[in-house]
């Protein structure tokens, strides 16, 4: 958890937020664990916000903060349904392969803008939301995997996996939860990435009409894997013995509404 410091400060800064986001280096808040396994709620995050700085209904935090409610109504309103493609995408389902490649598992595709994310999950536990974009687009479109292979590979390493954001996150990236799929190239990577991301020379490098044609169904180039790859953490079926339970909004001045 020290890449998630439970205090006001060091999470809320929602203009630094807006400016900055996107960026792999920027102000996010890091609350997404504690979001997830319920330490404290939306509500409370944009409550304790407010009461600090001035925001109205269309800030860019409170739009994310939106979207997460929304996955979880998405969620809780479908089911499982949406464990399935909620509505065809760029390809038929049968075009996608199932099995994750192993050189993506183990960080070793030769794109350093995967292998550095695919390295930062099994590390962290987290990826900026611009590096879970980056990875799933990568997997779906120009790898053609489904994307919920993808989708179960990525929550089963996130200390923050929500199955709402996740899975329609990846849903939306695909195509088949938006109205078209997300496309990514190397200047984009450059742009918001620090250098060792970059991936000039790679298959990404190259215009987005030539992304959307191997999103439609054109044959990807072969990958070039690199020799040298990680060790995926391993997965457990249930959380260590004696493992301590999530402390109470209470516990965590920081991140709790004042009474």
């Amino acid at each position: 958890m020290n890449h998630f410091p439970a205090t006001r400060d060091a999470a809320l800064d929602p203009e630094a937020y807006a400016r900055s986001r996107n960026a792999l280096d920027g102000a996010v808040s890091g609350l997404s664990p504690y979001l997830t396994h319920g330490i404290v709620s939306a509500a409370e995050v944009l409550a304790a916000l407010a009461a600090r700085h001035p925001l109205t209904h269309q800030h860019q935090f409170v739009y994310e903060l939106a979207w997460r409610a929304y996955f979880r109504h998405v969620w809780g309103a479908r089911g499982d349904a949406i464990l399935q493609s909620l509505h065809a995408g760029p390809m038929p389902e049968t075009a996608y392969q199932r099995v994750l490649p192993e050189d993506i598992r183990q960080g070793r595709s030769g794109v350093p803008v995967i292998d550095q994310a695919v390295r930062a999950l099994y590390a962290t536990g987290y990826l900026h939301n611009h590096a879970r974009m980056w990875l799933a687009s990568y997997l779906v479109h120009v790898r053609h995997v489904h994307w919920r292979t993808g989708a179960d590979w990525m929550i089963a390493h996130l200390l923050d996996g929500d199955l709402g954001s996740n899975h329609l996150s990846w849903q939306w990236v695909a195509g088949t939860g938006s109205s078209k799929p997300y496309l990514f190239n190397a200047d984009n990577v450059a742009r918001y990435a620090p250098p060792p991301w970059h991936s000039f020379g790679s298959v990404i490098d190259t215009s987005y009409v030539a992304l959307m044609r191997l999103a439609q169904g054109e044959r990807p180039p072969a990958p070039a894997p690199s020799h040298d790859g990680v060790d995926p953490p391993s997965l457990l079926s249930a959380p260590p013995a004696g493992l301590a339970t999530a402390p109470s909004a209470q516990a965590l001045p920081g991140l709790a509404v004042p009474p």
